[in-house]
């Protein structure tokens, strides 16, 4: 209960002093409903809902553009506490530097939450049993692998499925990946649209519960709790690569209101919401702040910038 209530101390003060609890904090998604990013916010505000026993913040979906429109959003609500927007790498990658700011995003970072490996998945049915026999195709003839994700090219699953490629000896421009909404790729993968998906484990552990896809790898240095299969490593390939999500506030917030928000990010890590959450999709807690997340968002730029510049 002590909890509860310096939780909803630290919102009525954000909120400016009103009684509406949550109800007027704000999440962005820069992407469309069903990928990583909605499912971050919309667990974040479940959590808060349950801490308070009342409705949770309003999810708002603001695609388009790679993630230029909600971050658009964000900027017009200069200053303004009551608003925080959902990111990770993938927005990094997708937009250009805009604002000077760290990440060279035109926003206040807030906090990072949580990493999270990726997965290299197929169908049940797949000819592919193992990573190895994905590799023995793909080299005998890359035309034939078609590598699916959500991300645009820059985003985690484009980062990943170039590092493979790379790993395993393929010539440059040999991959053939395509991006896909969030709710369009596990259709396409299970269709045989795609013969192999690199996306996140928390949207994809459900049908590899239901047995409809197979995990072949997983991209984190030591194996998930989440889901049973080899690490990348394990199976053969030299790649370790963890995603992650954070959340942003509108640019030139006021130090204060910028603590506040901080608080309400490590309130809501604690709760028992959150941490079921955090074991359910296979996330790790990786709370990061101030300007340690600052530091951290340049250094993912430049990540970016650097396999960018580097793709053909």
């Amino acid at each position: 209960m002590r909890r509860a209530g310096l939780v909803l101390a630290v919102l009525l003060v954000l909120l400016g002093g009103c009684a509406s609890g949550t109800g007027d904090l704000r999440l962005l998604v820069p992407t469309e409903v069903g990928g990583g990013y909605d499912l971050t916010a919309r667990t974040l505000a479940a959590a808060l809902a349950e801490q308070e026993s009342e409705p949770g913040p309003a999810v708002v979906v603001v695609p388009g553009d790679g993630g230029r429109a909600a971050l658009a959003r964000l900027a017009a609500e200069h200053s303004g506490p009551d608003l925080l927007m959902v990111m990770g790498l993938g927005l990094l990658g997708a937009v250009p530097d805009d604002g000077g700011g760290p990440g060279g995003l035109r926003a206040t970072p807030v906090a990072r939450l949580i990493t999270e490996p990726e997965l290299v998945a197929v169908p049940a049915a797949s000819p592919y049993r193992t990573l190895g026999d994905l590799v023995a195709a793909w080299r005998a003839d890359p035309t034939r692998v078609v590598v699916g994700g959500i991300s645009a090219r820059g985003g985690p699953d484009w980062l990943v499925a170039s590092r493979l490629a790379a790993a395993i000896g393929l010539p440059p421009g040999a991959l053939r990946y395509t991006a896909l909404p969030g709710d369009a790729l596990l259709p396409a993968v299970l269709r045989g649209d795609v013969a192999v998906a690199v996306t996140g484990l928390a949207e994809t552990a459900p049908q590899v519960d239901l047995g409809t896809v197979r995990t072949l790898a997983v991209t984190s240095a030591s194996r998930s709790t989440r889901v049973d299969a080899p690490t990348l490593r394990e199976a053969g390939v030299d790649v370790v690569f963890e995603n992650w999500r954070g959340l942003l506030a509108p640019p030139d917030l006021a130090p204060a209101d910028l603590d506040r928000l901080t608080a309400l990010a490590a309130d809501v890590r604690s709760t028992a919401a959150w941490r079921a959450a955090v074991a359910r999709n296979g996330w790790t807690d990786a709370p990061l702040t101030g300007a340690a997340f600052g530091s951290f968002l340049d250094a993912e730029r430049a990540r970016v910038r650097a396999a960018l510049a580097g793709a053909p």
